[in-house]
C-alpha cells in the first residue's frame, strides 16, 4: 500500500511540474512573441528626423560658415576638443573619411568646443589634419544641440534634418554606415 501511495504521489508531482513548466513557458513565449512583433514593427518605421539648428561659426581661416550653406549635401558634424583622448583617436578616422569623401556630396564639419584658434591650429598642424574645422569658442552651438560629452557626432541629411546622433568615439566603419557609404 505504501508503495502505491509513493508511486501515485510521484506521478502527481511529475504531472504538476510538467503543467507548471508548460504554463510558465506559455506565458513567456507570448511576451517574447509580442516583443518580436514590436521590434519588427519598429524596424519598419522610418527613423525620426529632427530639424537641424542652423549656426554661424568661424573656420580656421577666419571665414564664417553656416550649416544652411550645405543644404543639398549630407553633413557629418563632430563636436570635439583637443584635450579629449577619444576625440584624438577618432580624428585619424575623420581624416581618412574626409580624404575618401571630399569629392562627393558629403561635408565634414569638426566643431571644436571652447578652445582658442591657436590651440586648435597647433593640434591640427601637428597631426596634418586638413578637414573642415569650425570654432565654437563660447560653446553656444554645442549647448543649442544639447551636447553633453565629447566626441558627439550628428548626421544631417540633404534636407537639413538630423537623422542620427552618436555620443562617443566612432570607427571609420561606423561613420561610413551612418553616411550610408557601405
Amino acid at each position: 500500500m505504501r508503495k502505491k501511495i509513493w508511486v501515485i504521489s510521484f506521478i502527481l508531482i511529475i504531472l504538476t511540474s510538467v503543467f507548471v513548466i508548460k504554463y510558465y513557458n506559455k506565458g513567456n513565449n507570448t511576451s517574447i512573441e509580442n516583443k518580436k512583433e514590436n521590434v519588427t514593427s519598429n524596424e519598419k518605421e522610418k527613423p525620426k528626423k529632427i530639424q537641424s539648428i542652423d549656426f554661424k561659426l568661424v573656420d580656421m581661416d577666419g571665414k564664417q560658415v553656416t550649416l544652411s550653406q550645405f543644404k543639398g549635401k549630407k553633413v557629418f558634424i563632430n563636436f570635439w576638443a583637443t584635450w579629449c583622448d577619444y576625440c584624438k583617436i577618432e580624428m585619424k578616422d575623420i581624416q581618412k573619411l574626409y580624404d575618401e569623401t571630399k569629392d562627393k556630396n558629403i561635408v565634414i564639419l569638426a566643431i571644436d568646443v571652447g578652445e582658442s584658434q591657436s590651440k586648435v591650429k597647433n593640434f591640427l598642424d601637428s597631426n596634418n589634419y586638413n578637414f573642415n574645422v569650425l570654432l565654437d569658442k563660447d560653446q553656444e552651438i554645442a549647448k543649442a544641440y544639447g551636447i553633453q560629452g565629447f566626441p558627439t557626432s550628428l548626421f544631417v541629411d540633404e534636407e537639413g534634418y538630423v537623422y542620427s546622433g552618436i555620443q562617443g568615439g566612432m570607427s571609420i566603419e561606423m561613420m561610413r554606415k551612418e553616411l550610408f557609404l557601405k
